[in-house]
């Protein structure tokens, strides 16, 4: 594996992911590659998302930096269409190794919609997924294979 995936989607970010993918690439000495999922235009909130979107931006961007400094190879990318159309075609294009997947729980306590987001991944993507939850609470992370 040389290639690690964080994706980002704007309305929800995904920090405990990024945190710990940093973590791998550091240890591992591999190349990070950050993904920003910006949502197509008409699903785009006007007011509140355009504030929300900016934040995550500034947010991701001060936390690349510090991992910049810490001699971590980052490279990133926006885009913008449905998250998981976008993840797809990325990890296939840039022949990613290692997705980094967040989820608000753990992976037996994930929502309906991160479970059947992650369930597609599994089956369309060759890559290892491995599964983060952004709460203190349940295994953290939990370590999957796909392909």
């Amino acid at each position: 594996m040389e290639k690690i995936l964080v994706a980002i989607d704007t309305r929800h970010g995904a920090w405990a992911a990024l945190s710990h993918a940093c973590s791998l690439a550091r240890r591992m000495d591999v190349e990070l590659y950050v993904l920003l999922v910006n949502p197509p235009p008409g699903e785009r909130k006007v007011s509140s998302g355009n504030v929300l979107e900016s934040t995550v931006k500034k947010r991701l961007s001060l936390l690349l930096e510090t991992a910049k400094a810490q001699g971590i190879s980052i490279n990133y990318f926006v885009t913008e269409g449905t998250y998981e159309d976008e993840v797809i075609q990325f990890v296939k294009h840039y022949r990613i190794g290692l997705l980094v997947f967040e989820t608000k729980g753990s992976e037996t306590r994930m929502t309906a919609k991160e479970a059947t987001l992650l369930g597609t991944l599994r089956h369309r993507l060759r890559c290892k997924i491995e599964v983060v939850a952004a709460n203190k609470s349940g295994p953290n992370p939990e370590s999957l294979r796909s392909g």
